[in-house]
């Protein structure tokens, strides 16, 4: 579940703020709460005894406490959520990236840019929580469950994926993706191939055999350590 609040003291621009999120989030099958509030003071108040939002979308130009002073407020007390500012006036840029705003968009709000944020923010916080893994090139973002990982191999100067749902394929540099991999069900095979443990069959001395039928090869001083984590992770499956 992904919370998301809006502070936005202009009824009319609150409405649609909301009429975007709910659809965005209706368009791609997630997940969300929408609160809104139409006051830093009212945001404060009832916020204070909830858990904290994933994102705050934040008009900056409000009567009473503006939300340049709310996001101050937030950080000094500890509040890590993100940010996205709304504004009218691009002249607050400084002052934003001090209180770690992830985004300044501009008013009126267009929908394509708003929801291309909304994407990359969404997919980050799936990775950090350790389900998907987020594969991105150029503007292009795209998340992939873990689950659905079969194995990622080094191809020269590229990274291979196969996936259940397709294989990817880009420029970059194994040791960039080993860390990120080598922990819960993904295990080394030799240098430079990964297998996700979730898709093994049959773990050999030279080989091993996905739920495909496809064969890995397996290096030597690696069978036992691998042979270890594919019994465990069965075992704690079956308890």
């Amino acid at each position: 579940m992904f919370r998301i609040a809006v502070c936005e003291d202009d009824a009319a621009q609150q409405a649609y703020e909301e009429t975007l999120l709910r659809r965005w989030a209706q368009e791609n099958q997630y997940k969300v709460t929408v609160d809104v509030y139409a006051s830093a003071e009212q945001f404060l108040f009832a916020a204070e005894d909830e858990p904290e939002y994933d994102l705050l979308i934040l008009d900056i130009q409000m009567g009473g406490m503006n939300g340049m002073e709310l996001a101050a407020r937030i950080r000094d007390s500890g509040g890590d959520m993100a940010i996205i500012f709304l504004t009218g006036v691009p002249d607050y840029a400084l002052e934003g990236y001090e209180v770690g705003a992830v985004r300044y968009l501009m008013k009126p709000l267009k929908e394509q840019n708003f929801y291309d944020l909304l994407n990359s923010l969404f997919a980050k916080k799936e990775q950090e929580s350790g389900e998907y893994f987020l594969w991105e090139q150029g503007m292009n973002v795209c998340r992939i469950a873990l689950h659905d990982i079969v194995y990622v191999e080094a191809r020269g100067h590229y990274i291979y994926m196969n996936t259940l749902k397709g294989e990817w394929e880009w420029k970059a540099s194994f040791s960039s993706l080993e860390e990120e991999f080598r922990s819960g069900t993904f295990c080394l095979l030799r240098r430079g191939l990964l297998v996700n443990l979730e898709h093994v069959e049959k773990i050999g001395r030279s080989e091993c055999v996905l739920d495909s039928g496809e064969t890995l090869p397996v290096a030597r001083e690696r069978y036992k350590e691998l042979n270890k984590a594919f019994i465990a992770y069965y075992r704690e499956r079956q308890d």
